[in-house]
């Protein structure tokens, strides 16, 4: 597993990345209201403490925990929230740049600067449409505040890259790093899994075009895994003493159908919010056709996206948890995956050109540039405290 602590651009590389969320992740605790997660999840477990109880899934909430036994400043949580997020979005940062490096023979300096740019892929906002609402009714790749899916993402792109060496080789070894990071997932934010679990069975489906092994093996081990994610849905909203606690039965939250219900409510131009949050990919797939689904990357990837889109569509929350936005996290991460393979697709494609660009390669890294140049805008804005609007 090298992934896990492969170093292979330069220390001042990896000094900049940690230097800039670690920056970001210590101003949003210290000097952005408290409706930041990172601080709403200590709070959460200072809560669970105090009676005796730990929050569910415990992943992250246990590293602060631990850490916190450690290294304690002042007050609880603070030091090691700190420290966990900022290692995880660091994490996150190394396996993109070892990916990159791996699949696209460019410099150093070249590969560093697809990963940077990368980092701060967002949606297109026009002010005269969106007003100050750069994050809420949008989908986006890149989440500054949410601990617990910083704290999931790095697992998710890992389970990517092994379902792709497991389809492979078919090797045991390969299926039981699936079952780890899958395990990993779902003791944090499982999220990921939603989309994972009808997205892997079907996929391999459409590569074997039969009922193959592989076939049965992937819906074996999505059976489990929505087989895990029932019973932690009812561990979270039927068995968690907390809520009995502060809530009545009115108030107390059930998962239901409620179509666009979430989503609409943040949004008030729903048409455009989706469009303007897809522009790389609808370009692509315009652009590429039907060869764009020849890259397999692209085609599972597209999958999962597709089911993301469709859980958060379709499913949402009542009672306290009804605006929480709980089946919004696996878009993040689906569309991470997706633009990702788009970059390595066309990334390749100017190779196979002899190192010249086409117009389509052009075209696309407009709208890439274009969708990073508004990344850069909105982090920027967290420093003026709208990190959420």
């Amino acid at each position: 597993m090298r992934e896990f602590i492969k170093l292979n651009q330069g220390w001042l590389f990896h000094f900049l990345i940690i230097f800039l969320y670690g920056f970001t992740v210590f101003f949003m605790i210290m000097y952005v209201p408290a409706i930041v997660d990172i601080k709403i999840h200590n709070l959460h477990l200072i809560d669970y403490l105090a009676l005796g109880y730990f929050p569910l899934p415990p992943g992250y909430y246990f590293l602060i925990y631990i850490l916190d036994l450690v290294l304690h400043y002042k007050y609880p949580f603070v030091v090691s929230s700190f420290l966990v997020t900022t290692f995880f979005l660091w994490w996150k940062y190394n396996l993109l740049n070892n990916w990159v490096s791996k699949e696209l023979p460019f410099r150093p300096i070249i590969v560093f600067s697809i990963s940077l740019t990368f980092l701060f892929l967002s949606p297109i906002f026009i002010p005269a449409i969106d007003g100050d609402f750069w994050y809420l009714g949008k989908l986006t790749q890149t989440i500054w505040h949410n601990s617990t899916l910083i704290a999931s993402f790095p697992f998710c792109i890992l389970l990517f890259k092994k379902t792709f060496d497991w389809i492979e080789t078919k090797k045991l070894a390969d299926f039981y790093c699936l079952i780890v990071f899958c395990a990993a997932i779902l003791l944090i934010k499982p999220s990921f899994l939603f989309c994972y679990v009808p997205a892997l069975p079907i996929y391999a489906f459409l590569k074997e075009k039969k009922l193959s092994t592989l076939f049965w093996h992937s819906s074996t081990l999505s059976l489990v895994l929505f087989v895990l994610i029932l019973f932690e849905k009812f561990v979270i909203f039927s068995w968690d003493p907390m809520i009995s606690e502060i809530y009545s039965d009115e108030e107390r939250s059930e998962v239901v159908i409620n179509l666009f219900f979430v989503w609409l409510h943040f949004s008030d131009q729903s048409i455009f919010d989706f469009l303007s949050s897809i522009p790389l990919i609808l370009i692509y797939l315009i652009l590429w056709g039907k060869k764009a689904f020849e890259y397999q990357y692209f085609t599972f990837s597209f999958l999962l996206l597709f089911f993301a889109l469709l859980i958060y569509a379709v499913f949402a929350e009542s009672g306290f948890r009804e605006l929480h936005g709980n089946f919004y996290w696996q878009i993040p991460i689906a569309l991470f995956l997706t633009h990702l393979s788009i970059v390595f697709d066309v990334g390749k494609s100017y190779f196979n050109n002899n190192g010249k660009p086409t117009i389509k390669v052009i075209v696309l890294l407009v709208i890439y540039l274009i969708q990073f140049g508004f990344g850069l805008t909105y982090w920027l804005r967290i420093f003026t405290g709208l990190i959420l609007s």
